[in-house]
């Protein structure tokens, strides 16, 4: 366990962790499919991106991932942000490209058409 601060901190690295993840989901769909029609092999290019500085949870979990709670996610977070004044543009946009993924996630075919 690593300790972050007083009641309520808990809640809020939850929120963080989740928004960076969708984040790294998006933007793995996003960059296979790119490269899925350009004919990389991707199972070969997950191997080398594992090992890279583009390296992350979702890309090393790629398949396993539901989506089950990824507009609930998106929308406490934007709704935190909301409270203190902020804005979170790059999650105002995952939370919407979430919502149209979650059908067909992985279905590099179909991603971006």
């Amino acid at each position: 366990m690593v300790r972050i601060g007083d009641i309520g901190a808990g809640q809020v690295a939850k929120a963080v962790n989740n928004l960076i993840l969708w984040a790294c989901l998006v933007a793995d769909h996003e960059g296979l499919a790119l490269a899925h029609r350009h004919g990389v092999d991707i199972e070969s290019l997950r191997e080398a991106l594992k090992m890279s500085s583009a390296a992350n949870h979702a890309l090393d979990n790629w398949n396993n991932q539901t989506m089950a709670w990824a507009e609930d996610d998106m929308k406490i977070v934007s709704e935190m942000a909301a409270a203190k004044g902020i804005g979170l543009p790059q999650a105002a946009v995952n939370r919407e490209v979430c919502r149209v993924l979650k059908p067909r996630r992985y279905d590099l075919d179909r991603y971006g058409a």
